[in-house]
């Protein structure tokens, strides 16, 4: 058994197509300037405001909401990564 070939090169992306030009940039900060507003939820009269949530029914279903978004990276990363089947 010889030594194993060379491994094939992956393909890259040039760096100049990477670059992000200067009125893109500019676009997406007046998109992200125009889109922050004042929460319409957060009402400063007294009586308008709602109550919040029990602290324990915040924490679980916060840490729900965190455990399901941890299982969907886990999901993700492990189909992107899968290697080919070798069934030759």
């Amino acid at each position: 058994p010889g030594a194993p070939g060379p491994r094939p090169r992956r393909h890259r992306i040039p760096r100049e197509s990477l670059d992000v030009r200067r009125p893109a940039r500019l676009a997406a900060a007046l998109g992200a300037a125009l889109t922050a507003a004042p929460a319409w939820a957060d009402h400063p009269v007294p009586g308008m405001r709602s109550a919040g949530w029990d602290p324990l029914t915040t924490a679980l279903v916060f840490g729900g909401l965190a455990l399901l978004a941890g299982a969907v990276v886990v999901i993700v990363v492990a189909v992107l990564t899968r290697r080919p089947d070798s069934s030759e």
